[in-house]
């Protein structure tokens, strides 16, 4: 899987966001509007519930024999006492595949982490989405209006997204999540680890506080 992950990176690699904070920027936009989105109406209840979230704002998707999808993701924990979601740890998300594959898409991605178990597999130095955490399709349209008040999780990880182009759709399972310490220290001035950032709160950057605060609204609404 690893030579087949590498090569795709090559295939699919995007345009990176000019800064981090566009990349912060972007992933609030992409969390306001999903949580909008009739079709994932019980995405809002799951966010206020949940340990933590990764946000992938776009995760690019390309393809001919040796696909692959990689997007720039962050981080944040929800401490479920106070409310407080933490600062936005960075994070590359990457996965590849073979076979028949011609298209293009970019698709925006919300992994809503469920456990104990599920948040602290973030926290590794390398994480399979569906091996280190399960991970399921949040549910979508009418099956998400019935899921609105579910309080049982069998899954560490829901994953909503959107999609355009020919390879419409999200599919996360088996998508590597690795830590980008290089950008954890452009942000934030100093190196910290991702533990460090989302459970210890050693660093801040007050620039994220639109992002925090979007996630702490949907727990006030």
């Amino acid at each position: 899987m690893g030579w087949v992950v590498a090569a795709a990176l090559a295939v699919a690699a995007p345009a990176h966001a000019d800064t981090p904070q566009d990349l912060v920027g972007d992933a609030q936009a992409t969390v306001e509007q999903l949580v909008a989105d009739p079709d994932f109406e019980n995405l809002r209840g799951l966010l206020t519930r949940a340990r933590g979230v990764v946000v992938v704002p776009a995760l690019y998707k390309a393809g001919l024999i040796i696909g692959g999808e990689v997007g720039e993701a962050v981080l944040l924990a929800h401490d479920l006492n106070t409310g407080a979601w933490s600062y936005p740890a960075f994070m590359t998300m990457a996965s590849g595949s073979v076979g028949l594959q011609i298209g293009a898409s970019v698709n925006q991605v919300v992994l809503v982490i469920m456990t104990d178990d599920g948040l602290e597999a973030m926290l590794a130095d390398k994480i399979e989405i569906g091996g280190d955490a399960s991970v399921a399709a949040g549910p979508v349209g009418v099956n998400a209006k019935a899921a609105t008040t579910s309080t049982e999780f069998d899954q560490d990880i829901y994953a909503y997204g959107t999609g355009q182009g020919l390879f419409a759709g999200v599919a996360v399972e088996g998508a590597i999540l690795i830590p980008d310490e290089d950008t954890n220290q452009l942000y934030y001035g100093e190196a910290a680890t991702t533990r460090e950032i989302v459970q210890a709160g050693t660093v801040a950057n007050d620039d994220a506080d639109g992002l925090r605060a979007a996630l702490t609204g949907i727990d006030a609404e």
